[in-house]
């Protein structure tokens, strides 16, 4: 009788701890409808396969996604490379970077038949910003690096999202628009846009960065096994995107609500690489301190938040491989 009990309770002891059969993490996804980030719409198919089930939340903006992730209301989120920056300068050290996500998404368009060659021709243009996004950081810093003084420029605010600057451009409002796609996909393929041979994503500052994926510190000292399996899964994500991006495109288009060849034309120049360039980080943190963006300048602590230990696991690549020094 004593054996079977043992044996009962040996068992009881493996169901229990079978993979299979343990309860499996819950977590919220913060995701924006962004080309470069819509990749991510596979990230709960591939952590389910790992125990992990995830609730998705939309946001309209960055910025919005980035207090979401500082308060803990969710625990994962990609976002501009700025943001954990802009966070730090505000107070906020509960966000930690954990990979990259890749260059390109940021671009300049100009109405067709027209260009802008060099950074010279841009002085005497009308130009459309949305201060505090990325694509206006590459833009700001890149004038700088050519010589010019950016409170002298022919600035034009643009409030609200991406169609304002189209709208502004066809009513002849502005010359140039500093946006990011899909809206430049959009002016591309309906017609009356342009890409200037001019190319922000060039600067030496800031780099052709688009985002990095984050995570909530407090939840990663809590759960840094569920945190690395996260960071294996986008791995795979990214994987799955770059081998097919037909796939990649239609995800994006079904999602976003946008015809195929927009969402296409949208991904058509990012790659999607999770190298994490910290330098290029740091001088993005430096600019934005410089530029009065955030109070305080962050550059000599923001590698606090951020980690290349998940990535490398997830990778077998070193840190430096993956952009410690870049």
């Amino acid at each position: 009788m004593n054996t079977i009990r043992c044996l009962l309770l040996a068992a009881a002891v493996a169901l229990a701890a079978s993979p299979a059969l343990a309860q499996s993490v819950k977590i919220k996804q913060g995701m924006l409808n962004v080309p470069a980030l819509s990749p991510l719409y596979l990230l709960p198919d591939e952590a389910k396969k790992q125990g992990i089930e995830i609730e998705m939340v939309m946001f309209q903006r960055f910025a919005d996604a980035r207090t979401a992730l500082a308060s803990g209301d969710i625990q994962i989120t990609a976002f501009g490379p700025q943001d954990i920056s802009l966070g730090l300068g505000a107070g906020a050290k509960s966000m930690v970077g954990v990979a990259g996500v890749g260059s390109g998404n940021d671009c300049l368009i100009v109405r067709k038949g027209e260009d802008i060659k060099n950074w010279k021709e841009v002085a005497d243009k009308r130009i459309g910003i949305g201060a505090g996004s990325i694509s206006w950081l590459k833009f700001a810093a890149s004038v700088q690096e050519n010589g010019l003084q950016y409170n002298k420029l022919k600035i034009v605010n643009i409030v609200g999202g991406g169609s304002n600057y189209l709208k502004a451009l066809q009513g002849k409002e502005i010359d140039l628009a500093v946006v990011w796609h899909p809206f430049c996909a959009q002016a591309i393929v309906d017609g009356f846009g342009a890409y200037p041979t001019l190319d922000h994503n060039r600067s030496k500052t800031v780099g052709g960065l688009i985002s990095v994926l984050a995570v909530n510190r407090p939840f990663m000292e809590k759960n840094p096994d569920v945190v690395q399996k996260l960071v294996n899964a986008y791995i795979g994500v990214l994987e799955i995107a770059r081998k097919d991006t037909a796939r990649w495109a239609k995800i994006y288009a079904e999602k976003a609500g946008l015809p195929e060849n927009v969402a296409a034309e949208s991904i058509r120049t990012t790659r999607l690489d999770p190298v994490m360039p910290l330098e290029s980080i740091k001088r993005i943190s430096k600019f934005l301190s410089d530029n009065g963006v955030i109070t305080r300048d962050v550059s000599g602590e923001i590698a606090q938040s951020y980690t290349y230990d998940f990535l490398a696991k997830a990778t077998g690549k070193s840190p430096e491989q993956l952009g410690l020094k870049q």
